[in-house]
């Protein structure tokens, strides 16, 4: 990797010139913010279908359906956003995506139907599209080329911290009930609650992220769909889809790991340790959840230094060949409470969060500046399709095949993933050191 130019400096990472440490902590803020979004609707969801007396044998069909209809928004709409985002600049689309997500939030609460959850739920989804779309973009924007890897690295694991937010909120239904609201008040308050940090979010991005990094000249820009074409067509550099095909399985290995492990705990814990529900998810899930998060912590810091060592190409193959082996394991796992599973989960904290480091790592550093958002926007699309695989592929395969089989899987998945990489690494033409040549900055925000 080449030496970074003089510049602006903070936790270790040099910024590109126009960039400044106060950006880059706004935009760690807006992450866990971002990343707490990423698991809320699961969390705090559950609570308000009761409130508003859906039957619960209806419950778990309506949350997996506009589970799915969000993945298929995410798909339709990140490439689109991500081209816009190389249009008007990466600070507007991540400020009007928090803001939509947040009012979406806050209106999610007051459905009284099903048909105003669906309706609610699209206006939620278009805002996560931009969300996370620009989570990804703002960070690769940001830090000089050597120092890519350690980013990507922080961003992983500011994304693992985030997750506990969502959580927090939980206490919050029974404080409002306490204080004389009604059951449905109670959920609808807590979601406004939630719908809060989107616009607090919104005005740290709006206010703290750099004018500068990712500025392109929009009259050098092509029209918006002219420019959609050359962010697909970059999909065809072999290590750009390379990226795509880790994104697809480190986002899916992350929904495949969050969705299953801990049902595998429960249903193990009641129909063969005779626990309640409850006592399983206290004494079983939790811990070993934990675990992984613990490893996932590790594994974040650990690879964003070993993508700053290696080729970012290696970097993935090492990420492919730890989550293969890992994960392909489980399909020997009879009984996941086994004292050594728990050590295996710690290292599939390391391995899942490895490849969805590396993977971004990758992407960033081939993607032109002035295509960035566009091809990360496709990268997210490829990250989509791996959950929507996850969720509801690796749903059958638990129900009918076993609890392991989500799991294996996804090691498969990422065996290929890892040939690809090991074959890509003899061709070092398509491998530079450095990305290709931004465009001048210029132009507005």
């Amino acid at each position: 990797m080449s030496e970074p130019v003089r510049s602006a400096s903070t936790l270790g990472i040099h910024l590109v010139p126009g960039v400044k440490p106060l950006n880059l902590w706004c935009y760690l803020l807006v992450a866990i913010i971002s990343s707490a979004y990423a698991g809320a609707l699961a969390v705090l969801q559950p609570g308000l279908l009761h409130a508003m007396g859906i039957p619960h044998g209806e419950q778990a069909t309506l949350t997996g359906n506009l589970a799915a209809l969000q993945e298929l928004v995410f798909i339709l709409l990140m490439g689109p956003i991500g081209a816009l985002a190389d249009r008007v600049g990466r600070r507007r689309v991540y400020a009007a995506g928090l803001l939509l997500t947040g009012l979406g939030y806050a209106l999610y609460g007051q459905a009284s139907s099903v048909a105003e959850l669906v309706g609610l739920r699209l206006i939620v989804a278009l805002g996560s599209a931009a969300v996370i779309g620009m989570m990804v973009t703002v960070i690769a924007d940001y830090p000089q080329e050597p120092d890519r890897g350690k980013a990507n690295g922080l961003q992983g694991m500011v994304a693992t911290l985030g997750a506990f937010v969502a959580p927090l909120l939980l206490p919050l239904p029974a404080l409002f009930a306490s204080q004389g609201l009604t059951e449905l008040g109670a959920q609808q308050a807590t979601f406004a609650v939630a719908g809060s940090l989107g616009v607090f979010g919104a005005v740290i991005a709006a206010m703290g992220l750099s004018a500068n990094a990712g500025r392109i000249d929009r009259q050098a820009q092509p029209p918006l769909r002219k420019l959609l074409g050359e962010g697909l067509r970059s999909t065809n550099d072999p290590s750009i889809a390379l990226a795509c095909a880790a994104a697809f399985t480190s986002r899916g290995v992350l929904a495949v790991t969050g969705a299953f492990m801990s049902l595998w705990l429960v249903q193990h814990g009641t129909s063969e340790l005779g626990m309640t529900g409850s006592e399983a998810m206290g004494q079983l899930a939790m811990p070993r959840v934990l675990m992984i998060v613990t490893g996932a912590l590790v594994g974040s810091i650990l690879m964003g230094i070993l993508s700053d060592r290696m080729r970012r190409v290696t970097a993935v193959a090492v990420a492919a060949a730890l989550t293969t082996a890992v994960y392909t394991s489980l399909f020997f796992v009879s009984d996941p409470t086994a004292p050594w599973v728990f050590a295996l989960l710690g290292l599939m904290g390391i391995a899942e969060i490895s490849a969805f480091v590396s993977s971004q790592a990758l992407v960033g550093q081939q993607a032109p500046a002035r295509l960035r958002g566009v091809i990360i926007g496709f990268f997210g699309v490829a990250g989509a399709v791996g959950i929507l695989v996850g969720t509801t592929g690796g749903g059958l395969l638990f129900r009918h095949l076993g609890p392991s089989t989500p799991f294996v899987m996804f090691g498969g998945f990422n065996a290929l993933v890892l040939i690809w990489a090991l074959w890509l690494r003899r061709r070092p033409d398509d491998l530079p050191e450095t990305p290709p040549a931004a465009t001048p900055v210029a132009g507005a925000a």
